[in-house]
């Protein structure tokens, strides 16, 4: 009996299914009570944009940061800053207007990452296509020594952090949207694994 290290990879598309929208809300003034008082207002403000025109109630929105500080670069003033964010359904349509909503607002910026909602289970078929490389390898080298595979010894899997579960607001309300934007195809996430393992050949 003898050993066969044989590494396995393999490698997938996904089209994304979650849109990760991250809101930036700044406000800029004399005074740190003043840049409090703005940047409330503009929350606000922006809240009740999504509430009103797209059904998005305050709390599908998580708070990631709120902050005020001193700005020193030119005139002395203070700066406001609020992060919320905000996972939804992979749809352009209600992407186009929740980004043309912002529009209507001052100084508020956005950032939008692409996810999958189930990436553990997707992970899970690119490493079983990557065990299964690995097997078809190890088959071609043990036939071409006249030996067969009788099993596994070892196995080594590179680690990767499980996807968090993920509540998607379900309430995000659009109008019929023509806009060339919105025909676009969403993105793809490629997620690839690799896999060492020892076959047991005879």
């Amino acid at each position: 009996m003898s050993k066969l290290s044989v590494q396995g990879t393999a490698e997938m598309e996904f089209v994304v299914d979650v849109f990760s929208v991250t809101i930036t809300i700044h406000a800029t003034a004399a005074s740190s009570g003043e840049a409090v008082i703005s940047g409330k207002k503009k929350t606000e403000q922006f809240l009740c944009l999504m509430r009103d025109k797209l059904g998005i109630a305050p709390e599908n929105f998580r708070l990631e940061s709120d902050a005020v500080r001193e700005n020193y670069s030119g005139n002395h003033s203070y700066l406001y800053t609020k992060i919320v964010s905000l996972d939804i359904i992979a749809d352009l349509s209600v992407l186009y207007k929740m980004t043309s909503l912002l529009g209507e607002l001052s100084n508020v910026s956005y950032n939008v990452d692409f996810d999958l909602s189930n990436q553990p289970e997707k992970e899970k078929q690119v490493i079983e296509a990557a065990i299964s490389n690995s097997r078809e390898k190890a088959e071609i080298i043990a036939c071409s020594l006249g030996k067969t595979i009788q099993g596994v010894d070892t196995v080594n899997l590179e680690y990767a952090a499980s996807g968090a579960y993920r509540n998607l607001a379900k309430s995000v309300c659009v109008d019929a949207c023509p806009d060339l934007e919105t025909m676009l195809k969403n993105p793809i996430k490629v997620i690839t694994k690799s896999i060492s393992i020892d076959w047991i050949v005879e």
